[in-house]
Order: C-alpha cells, then sequence, then structure tokens
C-alpha cells in the first residue's frame, strides 16, 4: 500500500508565476499555505516591490538563477541557485527581492506554513537563516538523488531548523527507476509537485507543472518513472491544530494577533519607504 494523491492542481498563472494553494485547500495541506513556482525566460531583472509579511515561515529556493533579497531582518541577502532561505516573519517584517537570470532564464519555488501558535511562534522576533546549497545533504541511490532541504530523509537531517515538523525534499529519479519513502507517522499532509519527467505515483501520473496534493494518510510513498527521468518535490508535514486566519502575505491564529502584525508591518514600511526613495 502507498499514498494515494487525492487531488491535482494544475495552478494558477499570474504573469512568471504559478500558484499552486489557494485559501481553500489548505484544510487538506496545512501547515503548507502556499506553494508558487516562479519561471522567467525574458532576461529581465523582476523585482518584487517592498511588502510585508507576518505569522508565516517563507523557504525561497532558486534552481536557475539567483534571488537578491533585501529585508527589514538583517538587510541584503544574495540567494544562490540551490541555496535555502528561510524566513520566520514572526509579529512582521518588510522585504523587496529581485530575481537574477542565469543565461536569460530564472526560476525558483517560494513555499510557505503558518508558523506554531504555541510559545508566541507566530509572533516571535523576525529571523532568517540562509544555508548554501553544497551543505545540504546529497543522498545518491541506484535509482535517484535526494537532496534534504529541510527535515530529514534515511537518517540524514537538513541543517535548516525550521518551526513546523515538516520534511522538504528534492528528488531526481532516472528512467525506469523508483524512489520510496516512509515518512513519519505524524506527517500526514503534503504534496509532491512534479517539475519535469513524468512520474507515477499510486494510480496517477504526473505531467510537469503539476501538483499532487496527497490524501492524509501515514502510508510510505513510492514514486516510478518509465522511459523518462523526472525531477520533482515532495513537501510532507504535521498539521497544526489551530485556526490559519489570512489576509494579504501574513497569517494567524487569531484576529488580534493579525491586527497587531499588520500594524507592525505598515509601520516598518513607513520607516522603509523614505530610505527607498533616496536610493
Amino acid at each position: 500500500m502507498t499514498r494515494k494523491i487525492a487531488v491535482i492542481r494544475h495552478g494558477i498563472k499570474h504573469g512568471a508565476i504559478v500558484t499552486y494553494i489557494d485559501t481553500p485547500h489548505i484544510p487538506d495541506t496545512n501547515p503548507f499555505i502556499l506553494w508558487d513556482h516562479y519561471l522567467s525566460t525574458t532576461r529581465a531583472h523582476n523585482e518584487l516591490g517592498l511588502h510585508g509579511h507576518s505569522g508565516i515561515d517563507a523557504v525561497s529556493y532558486p534552481v536557475v538563477g539567483s534571488i537578491q533579497n533585501d529585508d527589514s531582518i538583517n538587510g541584503k541577502n544574495h540567494i544562490q541557485t540551490g541555496d535555502i532561505h528561510l524566513t520566520t516573519c514572526g509579529y512582521g517584517m518588510a522585504h523587496k527581492s529581485l530575481m537574477k537570470p542565469h543565461n536569460g532564464i530564472a526560476e525558483a519555488f517560494q513555499m510557505w506554513t503558518a508558523s506554531p501558535s504555541e510559545k508566541k511562534g507566530e509572533m516571535t522576533a523576525p529571523s532568517s537563516t540562509h544555508i548554501a546549497s553544497e551543505k545540504l545533504p546529497l543522498i545518491e541511490g541506484t535509482h535517484a538523488t535526494t537532496k534534504v532541504l529541510i527535515g530529514h530523509y534515511n537518517g540524514v537531517e537538513s541543517p535548516i531548523k525550521h518551526n513546523c515538523n515538516i520534511i522538504y525534499l528534492d528528488i531526481i529519479v532516472t528512467s525506469y527507476g523508483s524512489w520510496t519513502f516512509t515518512p513519519p507517522e505524524t506527517h500526514v499532509a503534503g504534496f509532491i509537485y512534479l517539475r519535469s519527467g513524468h512520474a507515477y505515483i499510486a494510480n496517477n501520473q504526473l505531467h510537469p507543472n503539476q501538483m499532487g496534493i496527497f490524501a492524509h494518510s501515514q502510508l510510505p510513498i513510492t514514486v516510478t518513472t518509465t522511459n523518462h527521468s523526472a525531477r520533482f518535490f515532495i513537501a510532507l508535514g504535521e498539521p497544526l491544530n489551530q485556526p490559519l486566519i489570512t489576509k494579504e502575505g501574513s497569517v494567524h491564529s487569531s484576529s488580534n494577533n493579525l491586527h497587531i502584525a499588520l500594524k507592525n508591518i505598515q509601520q516598518i514600511i513607513e520607516q522603509l519607504q523614505p530610505i527607498e526613495e533616496k536610493i
């Protein structure tokens, strides 16, 4: 028996970004509340202007090109191809980002989880962690190579410490190969996203740029290929037992926390805007 896919998502395109998780999906994907695939082939440096977030843990992962991130926490960060950047937004932060292409192509993935309400997790002081690609574990098997972005796989753990109990993997499987993983029993929620190739899971075939949202289960996951290799992402997690109230780039467990955080974000942006105008 293997874990099954409940829903296949094709995403909603907004310019260079395709969004795969919307508010109606959150009960099934909790703790994951956003998965965006950014892809540009225009050679342009695409900038996202100054804006704020709170109550989330945001993971940036560029796979082609790089991201220049400028935030109210640590200032400028340059996220190179294959690096992982985790931002705990807490009670409010603001940032802007710039996608820089490589040979005319820029591609990145953005994943958000809600932050736990326990121990002031969602209202903690904002912080960020940057891990270079070469410091992330790479596990090579007979048919597959697995990069451990967050969490653990086959006894090997990522250096990234995330507030939620999640596993995030980047996997390449050869043609006529297979990949199997038995997650912890707590990790009943999650999804698979196919970046390239063709993949089969349970009774479903996934095509490139499709997301399969898993039915909640403690069963293992098996992914197979035929005459095409495949690269895909697996994200699994323990659902948070708390309300999730969303507004713009913020998610909180209570209206009061949301109100406080949005006010904090407004103040941060007002402080940063005069600096922006001088640059």
